[in-house]
C-alpha cells in the first residue's frame, strides 16, 4: 500500500525524527552544566533575571545570555552578547510563539538590555530567522556571493535553498557587512566573525576572544548534525581544521539545538566521524528526512545525516 503524506503531515514527522535525534544524541553531555560558568562580579554587571511562558533565559558567563525555546519543535537556543558598546544578538529561532506587546522576542531582548542590538543569523534556515523583521539592525556576514545578492538598497531576498523549509520570511534589509576573520570590539568584549560553511554556505560563527567562547550555530550542538550535499562533507573537514587550529579545549562550546552548552570533545568526535565516512570504515542507515532520501552515519556518539536533495 502507498502512503501519501500531506506536506504538514510530513513536517511533523520530521520534527519528531529531528527531536528524537537530538534526545539521543545529548545523553553524554547531561552532566554538562548549563549555568553561569564563572560568578558574575556585581560591581561589574548585574544579570538581568527574565521570566517568559515560552523562552528559557540563563545567564552563562559574563554579559552573556542562552534564549532557549524548550517548547520549540526544534529545540532552538539563541545568544545575546553583551559589550560595553554594543550588543549582538545570534539568531532568532523558530517563531513558533504567540506574539507578547506586539513582538516575538524583541521584547524579551529589551528587559535584558538597552544597548544598541545587532542581528546576526548563525544561516538562514527557517528555524532560524523568524522574528528577524523585529529587528532593525541585521548583519551580514562579508561574503562576496551575499554582497552579490543584495540590492542597490541594500534588500536581501531569501530563497528556498536558503531557507529550506517554507517561504517566510521572504526577505531582509542588510544594515551592517562583518569584517570576518578580524577582531571587532563590542566595547570591552572582543570578537571574531568566522565563515565555517559545512552546514551551509553562509554559516557563521562567533569565537568570543575575551572570554573563551565560541557560538557554533548549527555547525555543532548535542545532536545528529545535518548535510545537505554530500560534496559538503569534505568542506566540513576543512572547517574542522581551521576550528582546531584557532582554538583550544578552554574555550567553552555552545550549539543552536538541544543542550546548549558542548564538550569539547564533541570536536574531535565530529573530526572522526567526518575521517570515518571519508574512508568508508562507517557504514549508514539509509533514512527519510524532510521528504528526502538521506543516510545517517554514527561514529563515537557522533551522528551525521547526509541528505540527497537531487531528488527534489
Amino acid at each position: 500500500m502507498k502512503i501519501v503524506l500531506t506536506r504538514i503531515t510530513l513536517f511533523i514527522a520530521c520534527i519528531i525524527f529531528f527531536a528524537a535525534f537530538l534526545v539521543s544524541c545529548t545523553k553524554e553531555s547531561t552532566s554538562v552544566s548549563e549555568g553561569p560558568d564563572t560568578k558574575p562580579d556585581p560591581n561589574e554587571y548585574t544579570p538581568v533575571t527574565v521570566t517568559s511562558d515560552w523562552y528559557e533565559v540563563t545567564y552563562i558567563s559574563p554579559k552573556t545570555y542562552v534564549i532557549k525555546e524548550p517548547s520549540s519543535s526544534q529545540l532552538n537556543n539563541s545568544y545575546l552578547l553583551l559589550g560595553d558598546d554594543e550588543a549582538f544578538l545570534l539568531d532568532t529561532g523558530s517563531g513558533e510563539n504567540t506574539p507578547k506587546n506586539g513582538s516575538k522576542m524583541k521584547h524579551l531582548i529589551d528587559q535584558i538590555t538597552d544597548l544598541p542590538v545587532t542581528l546576526l543569523l548563525s544561516h538562514f534556515h527557517f528555524d532560524h530567522n523568524q522574528n528577524i523583521g523585529e529587528f532593525e539592525r541585521v548583519a551580514f556576514p562579508d561574503l562576496p556571493f551575499l554582497r552579490d545578492s543584495v540590492s542597490a538598497d541594500s534588500i536581501y531576498n531569501f530563497t528556498s535553498e536558503d531557507l529550506f523549509y517554507g517561504s517566510q520570511p521572504d526577505k531582509t534589509k542588510v544594515s551592517r557587512w562583518l569584517p570576518l576573520n578580524t577582531e571587532v570590539d563590542l566595547g570591552g568584549r572582543v570578537v571574531q566573525f568566522v565563515n565555517l560553511p559545512g552546514h551551509t554556505d553562509e554559516s557563521t560563527i562567533i569565537i568570543d576572544k575575551t572570554n573563551r567562547m565560541v557560538f557554533l550555530g548549527d555547525y555543532l550542538y548535542n545532536g545528529a548534525l545535518f548535510v545537505f550535499d554530500e560534496e559538503d562533507l569534505s568542506i566540513y573537514e576543512t572547517s574542522v581544521a581551521f576550528l582546531k587550529a584557532n582554538i583550544s579545549s578552554e574555550y567553552r562550546l555552545y550549539g543552536a539545538h538541544g543542550t546548549p552548552k558542548i564538550p569539547y570533545n564533541r570536536l574531535q568526535m565530529l573530526e572522526g566521524l567526518l575521517g570515518c565516512i571519508e574512508t568508508n570504515a562507517c557504514q549508514p542507515s539509509s533514512v527519510t528526512v524532510f521528504g528526502y532520501p538521506a543516510k545517517y552515519y554514527t561514529y563515537d556518539m557522533a551522528g551525521m545525516v547526509v541528505l540527497d536533495m537531487s531528488s527534489e
